[in-house]
């Protein structure tokens, strides 16, 4: 992590591969008169395009931003996906722009939505779409912005680098459009839109903008490889010359050496661990490692996702015993929604003694895991296997994944067999159901390989106790006082296990003899054993978890985001 941002420095070491001396003096100049007039957050998720985190943090910070900084404009620019958005819930702003990209006119059309938000205080700020034809055409049933061919990967990553190209090129054109020319801060989220760093000062050169600099937030470090003829899409003639090379670089590669500012991830924990877990060191980011260690990587915490629960309306001022009736109560109410609602894509039976679930006692505890399938990322398959270990009727389970390929359900039906009567799944969007899984369930469970922020807080918010891998942003937010965290053996955390789990994500049931596997479903069994011993036999420290969660999730506010990225922010102007 950057402990100390004073300590900072540009890190400019590809400016002379693009520019001249004369030109790189330009932008210096510029980015040192620089004010900051209009923050643009650039993401290629969006309230409209969904898949993980991203899309929450672009619902929830920007006002905030905007209003704690005194920020006179903040505005969020992002693909239209035409085959997964509504249009009729944007407007047309008439304006549009063309640009050529793989020798071709591009035409793009600009759209809009008006967000009116009500926290920190009421406002309005504007969201921009940018339409291109033959671009983010992306159509899966889970209108994951990311997923083009969930069949062939290496195609899928070639049309998002085309994809990502595209974007960056069209960004700064689209401000000109807008009539926003000068004063721009650029927030940079993901690989996806890491290139803006070098288109922003390409406009600078040639007059499509006056000035902006560029700041980099990476959510997670995955990348994509950009093959050095495609830069010529991104810049001038005289430009493409000067970088006619045959050294392939990666857009974080790229993009982090262009930047104007620390850059940043998504939690405190996630920070220290790009450049010392095993897992970032030598798998994900091994080629980011030697540009990261020499400028480090300051961590700001996400902020809450959701508000506290309203069936806690005294939150941490609840007595214990309070916790406990209303716990009761959501239960019953969870109980309900689990022996009644029946989507037709649910499987796995849910029962007490061969009977209805409905009269299932108090004292077992009834574990949850929601959110998408990532066979890499997100640990469904180390929690069957733990829940493996259990006797019927010793815990419940609900999982809801959601997947992209019906082949990733297989373990999940196996278990849904072997285990019948204490594990059902959901593989849909719950259209009811979810409150009461986030209030009524006993625990939530986060078995994540990897975690740059997670959702401990959401539901820690709910009133439920956390298990959680001791991995990321989960270390940031969950401590014995209010959860769970647990980690296999040291022994096992090897680059061939790792590999070898990352190379099986297709048939995870060949994971099996995959030692690193078995330790983390070990060691996730022997946590959910602890767990249930405080839940039956230490009600008082249970209930008290609860109110310490409800304490602990104050300290994640977008009101300290915002002020920290601000921080960021007025960096771009130092020489």
């Amino acid at each position: 992590m950057l402990a100390n941002l004073n300590s900072w420095k540009k890190n400019w070491s590809l400016m002379r591969t693009f520019f001249t001396g004369e030109e790189i003096a330009d932008v210096a100049r510029r980015l040192k008169e620089l004010t900051i007039n209009t923050v643009v957050f650039c993401s290629f998720e969006s309230r409209f395009a969904r898949s993980g985190g991203l899309a929450a943090v672009t619902t929830n910070i920007l006002p905030y931003l905007k209003e704690i900084n005194k920020i006179p404009s903040v505005i969020l620019i992002t693909p239209f996906y035409s085959k997964v958005m509504d249009e009729t819930r944007l407007q047309s702003t008439s304006l549009s722009f063309s640009t050529t990209f793989n020798k071709k006119n591009i035409d793009v059309e600009i759209f809009e939505y008006t967000w009116n938000y009500e926290h920190p205080v009421k406002g309005t700020l504007k969201e921009y779409y940018l339409r291109a034809d033959g671009f983010f055409e992306v159509h899966n049933k889970l209108n994951d912005p990311y997923m083009y061919d969930s069949l062939d990967g290496e195609h899928n990553a070639a049309i998002q680098s085309d994809n990502s190209l595209f974007f960056c090129k069209a960004v700064p054109l689209a401000l000109n459009a807008l009539g926003i020319k000068k004063d721009i801060v650029f927030h940079l989220n993901e690989w996806q839109t890491a290139l803006i760093s070098l288109t922003a000062k390409e406009a600078m050169l040639n007059g499509t903008l006056q000035s902006c600099g560029t700041v980099q937030t990476m959510h997670n470090s995955y990348d994509s490889g950009i093959p050095w003829n495609a830069l010529s899409n991104l810049l001038n003639g005289s430009r493409r010359k000067k970088i006619a090379v045959s050294v392939d670089l990666s857009a974080y590669q790229i993009g982090l050496q262009l930047v104007d500012a620390p850059v940043t991830t998504v939690s405190e924990h996630f920070s220290d661990e790009l450049t010392s877990d095993i897992l970032q060191t030598g798998h994900y980011a091994p080629h980011l490692q030697n540009i990261m260690k020499a400028d480090g990587i300051s961590g700001v915490n996400n902020g809450m996702f959701i508000n506290l629960s309203p069936e806690f309306p005294k939150a941490e001022k609840h007595t214990p015993d309070e916790i406990r009736k209303i716990k009761l109560t959501v239960r019953k109410a969870l109980l309900r929604i689990l022996r009644t609602y029946r989507p037709p894509e649910r499987f796995g039976e849910l029962t007490y003694k061969g009977k209805t679930i409905s009269r299932l006692p108090d004292n077992i505890p009834i574990l949850v895991m929601s959110g998408r399938l990532d066979p890499v990322q997100k640990g469904y398959d180390i929690l069957l296997r733990a829940v493996e270990k259990f006797s019927e009727d010793e815990i419940k389970v609900v999982v809801t994944p959601m997947a992209v390929n019906p082949a990733d359900l297989d373990y999940f039906y196996e278990i849904a067999c072997k285990c019948r009567g204490n594990i059902t799944v959901f593989p849909v969007r719950l259209e009811k159901g979810y409150h009461e899984l986030q209030t009524g369930a006993t625990f939530g469970i986060m078995p994540s390989i990897y975690e740059p922020f997670g959702a401990a807080v959401e539901y820690m918010a709910s009133g439920t106790v956390n298990i959680g891998r001791a991995t990321g942003g989960l270390v940031d937010q969950i401590d014995n006082s209010c959860g769970f965290l647990y980690k296999e053996a040291a022994i096992f955390y090897t680059g061939e296990n790792i590999r070898d789990f990352v190379n099986s994500s297709r048939i995870i049931q060949s994971r099996k003899i995959n030692p690193w596997v078995q330790s983390m479903a070990d060691s996730l069994y022997e946590v959910i054993k602890k767990a249930a011993d405080v839940y039956q036999n230490h009600p008082d420290e249970y209930y008290q978890m609860i109110l310490n969660g409800f304490k602990k999730v104050r300290q994640f506010s977008w009101e300290t985001s915002a002020k920290k990225y601000y921080e960021i922010y007025r960096m771009t102007s130092r020489t």
